[in-house]
Parts: C-alpha cells; sequence; structure tokens
C-alpha cells in the first residue's frame, strides 16, 4: 500500500508540473530555441541572394546564433 501511495503521490507531482505556468527561465529558453530555428531558415533562404549581400547577411546571421547560443547555455546553467 505504501509504494501505491508513493507512486500515485509522484503522479499529482508530477500532473501538476505540467498544468503549471512554465518559469521565466523556461519561457526564455523555449524563445531563445523558436529564434534559433528562424536565424538556421534565413541563412538557409539568403543563400539565393548576391553574393556580396549574402555574406554580409550570412556574417550577422552567424553573430547572432553565437550570441543566442551563449544565452540558451546561460539559462541552461541557471536552471541546474
Amino acid at each position: 500500500m505504501c509504494a501505491s501511495m508513493k507512486k500515485k503521490g509522484n503522479n499529482v507531482e508530477e500532473e501538476r508540473r505540467k498544468l503549471a505556468p512554465p518559469s521565466m527561465a523556461e519561457s526564455q529558453l523555449d524563445e531563445l530555441r523558436n529564434m534559433r530555428v528562424l536565424l538556421e531558415e534565413a541563412r538557409v533562404i539568403s543563400r539565393d541572394l548576391a553574393y556580396h549581400r549574402r555574406a554580409e547577411l550570412e556574417a550577422a546571421i552567424g553573430r547572432t546564433l553565437d550570441a543566442v547560443e551563449r544565452h540558451i547555455e546561460e539559462l541552461r546553467a541557471l536552471q541546474g
């Protein structure tokens, strides 16, 4: 009986986590991940541009992707 109570208690706790709104860090992490996907899509689309414009845009996208990756890693480190 004790084991089933423990299991039931874990399920209740898990359900609470699912229903609880995401923390600020989780929301930021989701937004950064979405931004990374959009930037990677922009990089693919930029391949149709003229060479000099493509090079500038890809450099800017690369810098931005690096910054997004740094922010993601910082948030992951803060979460534990």
